[in-house]
């Protein structure tokens, strides 16, 4: 304290202007709110305040960073004979790079009540506080202001407003101020750019671009994030390699934050590979860098490497976070491993991470899709109601639905309206499921009829539940009524619900009528050519499924293989018919061969329809033998102790007949197995399943 005493002493000796510059030096080396208190009661006792208004703005500058917005917005009211425009300036940027957005707007409507008019200094933080509230309305106001006062060709007011705009979602009016400009600099187009991809007009948002390079600029850190994240909308690939090139020609590669988006982009185009070169080569790397790392891995399929990953994660110095949480939650429900899913659950307990609510519904989802349904119900009955949102009633419905629970999960339904949560379109997705996994079409209807009511409007996927639906109950003409009267065209998974039930109920005619769809709507989707050939396959139309075989062939699909797992003690184990490297596999396949005829003396008899090929009797009998989920079953017989359930997961839909040997296994050993396929559980016990051969 003795020199800031020093200093004041001097006050009455030292000329105005070398004060000046001792008590800026005073506000700059001190950095503590006491000291700050200090040097403005001096400031204030002296009167020099009254003298120097680049001192009153310094001192407001700092009470808000010490975060006292009231003590700088004290001084700027008791400021005699009232500020300066300069001062008004300084108050509203404090305000604005504060984050206190509303009193910018008031204390800007204040100023002009005042008559203190504002200048091109002015308009950049008011414009800045519209923006981070999308005040449109507000904007659209301080706009005319603009014009009023002339600073409508201020370079920095120019870039606010189309910031303004932009981030209000008002694209037109943001476009046609940024066509207007005299002078547009990196900032500006990349706001443009940046209004573009959120609002998920990606085509717009590079077309600007490449206008913007044509005109000579580079992009920067933030134009490079925004045009990967466009390009990552539109999955090009192509595309991608093409900014990639720019980021590294830019040398921006290194920015932390460009890798991260280029890691994004890279796993939206479902390049992995990609990413991971990217990610590997990166010589920083933050908690988003892994987090967009395991991400890629989830959005690919690939939930083992997540895990892997995840190891790798823990081992390093980035500590896992809530989003990393949300993440591995989610490459446990995806694997459908208890196992797993119970240890990712443990580690976020021990960790004392945050478990928000997004958190906690994704791990009650989590138990749901791995087969333990009791988890997830303990975990929302013990949470208070105060803190269950419409996503907590959303996982508990499609928890019991796909577990083959329908009228259950009707009376959740019930139970959340009672409750006073109102339902949205995944509410309704998901009730609408779990009637169409047991058949509950009048029910089903009801539940579709009451989204009006709920303020709800349809969407495709609705309407691909309420095919689903009725096509699994046959009723393959009704639903193709539903689908020409939709009000918008039908989507993949409308067209594919019904190819679905087409096979199902073996429609041929109606069948080929939902594939030409599909193969026009998503001509590289390999499950259509499947199904469809299983149709023709099905109705012996072996000509037909040459043909469609072919025509995959010639443009490179190939068929997703077959395969299972199923966990014992803490490893997972997965099966498909042509490995020949698993350690297990001779024994498995004897056990396999003991089954058939154990299966034979108890009634069983094989459904050579699931046979896709032209083969005789006989090879179709060994081709199903070998199917993956009875080699699963078969390991878990012999390693999993009787009186243990046995857990499946399958990559595809169960076939009919594994799902027949499933019920006679069950019933010969006495073992309840269950299993999840790509559509739900099926939970085999004394002979018959839970679906009711309903699926």
């Amino acid at each position: 304290m003795h020199r800031l005493g020093s200093h004041i002493l001097c006050r009455n000796i030292i000329p105005k202007c070398e004060l000046e510059a001792h008590y800026d030096a005073l506000l700059q080396s001190y950095n503590s709110l006491p000291t700050l208190g200090q040097i403005h009661s001096s400031l204030t006792t002296t009167g020099f305040i009254r003298q120097s208004p680049h001192l009153g703005a310094r001192i407001l500058l700092r009470y808000t960073k010490f975060g006292h917005s009231e003590k700088a917005r004290h001084l700027f009211d008791n400021i005699p004979n009232g500020p300066n425009s300069f001062l008004w300036n300084t108050m509203l940027r404090a305000y604005t790079n504060g984050s206190h957005f509303s009193q910018t707007l008031v204390l800007y409507s204040l100023m002009r009540k005042t008559g203190i008019k504002p200048n091109n200094y002015t308009y950049p933080f008011v414009l800045k506080a519209c923006a981070a509230q999308a005040c449109v309305v507000e904007g659209n106001m301080v706009h005319c202001d603009v014009i009023r006062t002339g600073f409508d060709s201020d370079v920095h007011v120019e870039a606010g407003l189309v910031d303004m705009y932009a981030k209000c979602g008002a694209i037109n009016e943001g476009r046609k101020v940024f066509d207007e400009m005299s002078s547009r600099d990196v900032v500006c187009w990349t706001a443009m750019i940046t209004a573009y991809e959120q609002a998920e007009r990606a085509e717009s948002a590079l077309n600007l671009f490449y206008k913007m390079q044509q005109e000579g600029l580079s992009m920067d850190s933030i134009t490079a994030v925004t045009v990967a994240s466009a390009v990552g909308q539109l999955g090009d690939t192509k595309k991608a390699l093409t900014v990639h090139g720019y980021v590294i020609l830019s040398d921006l590669v290194w920015d932390v934050c460009v890798g991260n988006s280029i890691i994004a982009m890279y796993a939206k185009c479902g390049e992995v590979e990609k990413a991971l070169l990217v990610f590997d080569d990166m010589r920083e790397r933050d908690g988003i860098t892994w987090n967009s790392m395991l991400s890629c891995y989830i959005h690919n399929g690939l939930a083992s490497e997540a895990l892997f990953l995840f190891d790798k994660m823990q081992a390093s110095d980035v500590k896992p976070n809530p989003v990393t949480a949300l993440v591995m939650v989610s490459a446990c429900a995806f694997l459908g491993s208890k196992n797993v899913g119970k240890k990712i659950h443990d580690f976020i307990v021990t960790s004392d991470m945050e478990i928000d609510v997004m958190l906690h519904n994704a791990i009650m989802d989590m138990y749901a899709k791995c087969g333990d349904l009791g988890t997830c119900l303990k975990m929302f009955d013990r949470t208070p109601s105060s803190e269950l949102n419409a996503s907590s009633w959303n996982a508990l419905i499609s928890g019991y639905g796909m577990h083959g629970l329908g009228r259950e999960a009707l009376e959740i339904f019930t139970r959340m309206k009672e409750e006073g949560v109102e339902p949205n379109h995944i509410t309704f997705t998901s009730v609408l499921s779990a009637c169409s996994h047991v058949g509950l079409i009048d029910e089903g209807r009801r539940c579709f009829a009451e989204m009006e009511k709920s303020s709800v409007i349809p969407e495709a996927k609705h309407y691909a539940c309420m095919v689903d639906m009725l096509g699994r109950a046959g009723r393959l003409h009704e639903t193709y009524e539903l689908i020409k009267k939709m009000p918008s065209q039908p989507s993949d998974a409308v067209w594919g619900a019904l190819l679905l039930a087409c096979r199902i109920h073996g429609y041929t005619d109606l069948g080929k009528v939902a594939a030409n769809q599909l193969f026009h709507l998503e001509p590289e989707h390999t499950g259509y050519y499947v199904l469809m050939s299983n149709i023709y396959a099905a109705s012996s139309k072996w000509q037909e499924v040459g043909k469609l075989r072919q025509y995959m062939k010639n443009k490179g699909l190939r068929k997703p293989a077959a395969f299972s797992v199923i966990e014992f003690g803490d490893e997972v184990y997965g099966f498909h018919t042509a490995d020949q490297l698993n350690p297990f596999r001779r024994d498995v396949y004897r056990k396999v061969e003991a089954l058939a005829e154990e299966m034979k003396m108890a009634g069983y008899m094989p459904d050579r329809s699931c046979v896709l090929h032209d083969v005789e009797e006989e090879d179709k009998d060994q081709i199903l033998n070998y199917h993956c989920e009875k080699l699963a079953v078969a390991f878990g017989l012999m390693k999993i102790e009787p009186g243990l359930d046995i857990h499946i997961t399958k990559n595809l839909r169960v076939c009919n007949d594994c799902h027949s040997a499933l019920k006679i296994i069950s019933n010969i050993y006495g073992r309840k197995i269950v299993v999840r396929d790509a559509n739900r559980f099926h939970h085999f016990q004394g002979g018959s399943c839970s679906c009711k051969d309903y699926w």
